[in-house]
Formats: C-alpha cells, sequence, structure tokens
C-alpha cells in the first residue's frame, strides 16, 4: 500500500504563502523517498512574519532562488495522485495550504483521500496529555527535527505506522475501521463562511504542530 504523507511551512497567513514543502513516500510499510523543497511564494504573498520564523527557522532569503510550487507540481501532485492515502499532521492546516497554492496558480486540483494523523492519534491513545506531532514522537521513542517540512512529514509516517501496530492493524484502511475514523476527500467542498475562520486558526494550528 501506498501512504504519502506531506507537510508544508508557510511565510505568513495566506494560504499561497507555502515556503517549504516535504513529503515521505512509504511502501507497505517502509520509507522509500522523502523528498524536500524550498519554495518561493509569489508576489504578494512572500512576506515573512517574524511568528511564523521562530517557527521553522526560514526567512526570504533561504528562498531567493527557489522555484515557485506551481514549478515542483507536477512531482508533488503526481505522488499525491499515486496515493493509496494521503496523511498530515493537523491535516485541514496542510489541505487549505495546498488548495490555495494551486488556486492562486491556476493549477487543477487533484483528487485523493486524505486522514488527518492527529485525530488518528486521539482515538489511539486518548491518554495522552496532547497529541502535537512533538509529542507523539516522543511517544513513540523518536527523535526528529520538529517544524522541518521534510522532517514532519516523516514523523507523521512514523506514528501512523506505530499506531498501526499497536492497534494491531495490518493496513491504514484497518486503523481507520478500528478508530471510527472515516478518511475525506481532496478536493473538498468550501463551507459559506469558513474562510475568515479558517485565517484565524492558521497560526494557531501552525504552533500545534
Amino acid at each position: 500500500m501506498n501512504i504519502v504523507s506531506i507537510d508544508f511551512e508557510t511565510a505568513n497567513h495566506s494560504d499561497a504563502s507555502i515556503c517549504a514543502a516535504g513529503m515521505a513516500v512509504f511502501e507497505d510499510g517502509k520509507l522509500t523517498e522523502s523528498p524536500y523543497w524550498l519554495v518561493r511564494p509569489p508576489k504578494g504573498h512572500g512576506w515573512f512574519l517574524d511568528g511564523f520564523v521562530e517557527i521553522h527557522g526560514l526567512t526570504h532569503l533561504d528562498v531567493l532562488d527557489a522555484p515557485h510550487f506551481s514549478e515542483i507540481a507536477p512531482e508533488f501532485l503526481a505522488r499525491l495522485t499515486r496515493a493509496d492515502l494521503v496523511i498530515a499532521h493537523h491535516a485541514e492546516f496542510d489541505i487549505r495550504k495546498l488548495r490555495g497554492t494551486l488556486e492562486h496558480f491556476g493549477l487543477p486540483l487533484p483528487e485523493f483521500s486524505y486522514v488527518c494523523t492527529c485525530q488518528l492519534a486521539k482515538r489511539v491513545w486518548p491518554e495522552l496529555e496532547n497529541h502535537q506531532l512533538s509529542t507523539l514522537m516522543a511517544h513513540i521513542g523518536h527523535d526528529f527535527n520538529h517544524h522541518h517540512a521534510q522532517a514532519d512529514a516523516e514523523a507523521a509516517g512514523r506514528v501512523l505506522l506505530v499506531m498501526m501496530e499497536h492497534a494491531k492493524a495490518s493496513t491504514p484502511r484497518e486503523l481507520l475501521q478500528k478508530t471510527g475514523v472515516q478518511p475525506k476527500q481532496f478536493p473538498q467542498r468550501e463551507i459559506p463562511g469558513s474562510t475568515r475562520v479558517a485565517k484565524l486558526l492558521t497560526m494557531s494550528q501552525t504552533k500545534a504542530k
């Protein structure tokens, strides 16, 4: 089974401000590749707010010569469409940034199923103090470079694999069945009035990842 884990870091609150993209591809439970891209946000979306820089450590100097997301989109999206399941930690954040960036560049929205590993972890380990990615990685005994897009993507995949083992699920789909979590479909429909609320939540979700 092909599982693709994704993670984005952003320059600011804009849904088109992706400045780093990470991905981890797992085939039958084994990591096969983990590509990483620095990304130059498009004009009008590329200011780096101090609060975001404090989280991921990237500034405009790091992405001066980086490609726009539209330039990496073909290889990034190809992996998503090949996946049996796409995952992310606090997935609504990453999915919203993906959609906003694709729409900014006028790129087609690919179709795939996705699930949030944070939501799954709350079902699998309800006893934990919280379900931030750093907490989960400490719980499963793995170190990682938090808020680096590549490391976070791989970490979410590692967490998923351990959750499967813990729940005695042989596949991610079986884990979803055991936990009662339903995968979502991309592209999902926008809920009227949700855009403003989503923007207000962006910063808090970024810090929580």
